[in-house]
């Protein structure tokens, strides 16, 4: 609906509020400019990206050398296939898609080393299945203090947040007094 210029003009933070104001667009390039091999990269691929598309992001992924760096993340199981066959080096993430209770199982099946559980659909067993295949678990999300202590006595081993500051700084007492992770 919009042009890109329009788009470089729209604040997308603003709408979460205040301390997210004048976040702006940035291109897939410009964020991997930035930021590859400095941080892990969640990459979110919608169930609609066409072939070609994912061929372009990954030849991006491969310009800037930071493979070890990204994972992909998608609850489309032919997507997460198509991605095996393309960029079999780099990680997939089995997102829950239209079958989050089953999001375990379709990782283990598409051969994916992580797994993108979605609140509030999954429970210990599912965590614990994971894990005994090797499939390491994100959550989406948590921004409360609470909700993030019990995600990490459940196991989960990276949480996605809105609030890095205060959820990083909870990880960071337990890793040091022993915790979990």
């Amino acid at each position: 609906e919009h042009t890109y210029e329009e788009l470089l003009e729209y604040d997308f933070g603003v709408k979460h509020g205040e301390k997210f104001g004048g976040m702006k667009i940035l291109r897939f390039e410009e964020i991997l400019k930035k930021f590859s091999c400095h941080t892990i990269m969640n990459i979110h691929i919608k169930e609609a990206c066409k072939k070609e598309n994912l061929e372009k992001i990954i030849s991006l992924i491969n310009k800037y050398d930071c493979k070890k760096y990204v994972y992909f993340m998608c609850g489309d199981d032919d997507i997460l296939k198509l991605l095996r066959e393309l960029a079999p080096d780099i990680t997939r993430c089995q997102g829950a898609g239209k079958k989050p209770w089953e999001i375990v199982e379709r990782a283990i099946e598409n051969g994916c080393k992580k797994v993108q559980l979605f609140k509030p659909y999954f429970n210990q067993e599912m965590i614990d299945k994971a894990h005994a295949n090797g499939i390491l678990c994100n959550v989406f999300y948590a921004d409360d203090v609470e909700e993030c202590e019990r995600y990490l006595d459940m196991g989960i081993d990276c949480i996605l947040t809105n609030d890095y500051n205060r959820i990083s700084q909870i990880v960071a007492k337990r890793k040091k007094y022993g915790g979990i992770l």
